[in-house]
């Protein structure tokens, strides 16, 4: 199956929610290239189609790769 040259690329990354506020999710993971730092991700909360992950839960997302 041929990808649209236009379509970014997509990966899956594994964190844990800090927080849910405002309709958004605060998904922290682990630095891609700097093994001490997270990074925040937020996630608008429709994104989760089942429920709305409680603070701690650990969840997986879809990220742009940049790399």
């Amino acid at each position: 199956m041929k990808r649209d040259l236009r379509e970014k690329a997509k990966k899956r990354v594994t964190g844990w929610v800090d927080r849910v506020t405002g309709g958004i999710v605060v998904v922290v993971v682990k630095h891609p290239t700097e093994p001490d730092a997270t990074i925040e991700i937020y996630v608008p909360i429709e994104k989760f189609k089942n429920r709305t992950p409680q603070e701690g839960e650990r969840v997986s997302v879809l990220v742009d790769d940049n790399g």
